[in-house]
C-alpha cells in the first residue's frame, strides 16, 4: 500500500477548487433566465418544477460545501504553517 503524501500544494488546490464550486453554486441562478431557453411552455413548466426543488437542495449543498470551502482553507493554513515550523527547527539544528 502506498503512503499518503500530502502537499500544501495540494491543499492549497483544493481549497481553490472548492472555492469555485462554491461561487459556481451561489451563481447559479444567473445561468437560468426565467427559463426563456426551453421555449415551449409544457418544458418549460417541467423544468420550473424541477428548478424549484433545485434551488432548495442547493441551497443546502451550498452551505456543506462552503463549511467544506472554510475547513479545507483552515486545514492549508495550519499545514502550510506547520511545514515552515518544521523547516525552521532543523535550521536550528
Amino acid at each position: 500500500m502506498a503512503d499518503l503524501v500530502v502537499t500544501s500544494i495540494a491543499l492549497d488546490d483544493a481549497e481553490k477548487q472548492l472555492s469555485a464550486i462554491v461561487d459556481e453554486f451561489k451563481n447559479m441562478d444567473k445561468l437560468w433566465d426565467d427559463g426563456a431557453v426551453w421555449g415551449h411552455d409544457t418544458v418549460k413548466g417541467a423544468m420550473n418544477e424541477f428548478i424549484d426543488k433545485w434551488w432548495v437542495k442547493r441551497e443546502k449543498l451550498t452551505t456543506n460545501l462552503s463549511d467544506l470551502q472554510k475547513k479545507m482553507q483552515q486545514a492549508a493554513e495550519q499545514w502550510n504553517g506547520l511545514e515552515v515550523d518544521l523547516a525552521k527547527s532543523f535550521d536550528e539544528q
